[in-house]
């Protein structure tokens, strides 16, 4: 998978959001303030290129469509971070999160469930 840049990402949210537009139901879900059409069309066309989107025909009309899944374009970018920021050690970046005094209680206990609910899966 190639790296997008933000504007390209953007647009790819938009995308997984919408599942299929032209280039007007793109620019209408980005915020303000809103590139020019030209801009969005340009995008779409490099992240073509890039085997992010496809595209289907109907006359002078291309309906744009992700070929990559959400999930998966996370997952690139989850291991990235991971590799670059944690060196690839889960460990470390649950150690980071934990030790992390914007969580709560809840979602430490919560996130300590659905560890443990893994551990007990694997195990069988």
């Amino acid at each position: 998978m190639r790296e997008i840049t933000r504007a390209q990402e953007e647009i790819m949210q938009v995308l997984w959001k919408v599942k299929e537009g032209v280039v007007s139901d793109i620019l209408k879900h980005l915020s303000d303030p809103k590139p020019a059409y030209n801009t969005v069309s340009t995008v779409v066309r490099v992240l073509e290129k890039k085997g992010y989107v496809g595209h289907k025909t109907y006359g002078k009309i291309h309906v744009y469509f992700p070929l990559v899944k959400q999930e998966e374009y996370a997952r690139y970018q989850f291991s990235g971070l991971l590799k670059n920021h944690f060196g690839n050690s889960m460990k470390r970046l649950v150690s980071f999160f934990a030790k992390d005094d914007k969580i709560k209680l809840n979602e430490l206990e919560d996130i300590k469930k659905l560890i443990e609910d893994e551990i007990k899966k694997q195990k069988e």
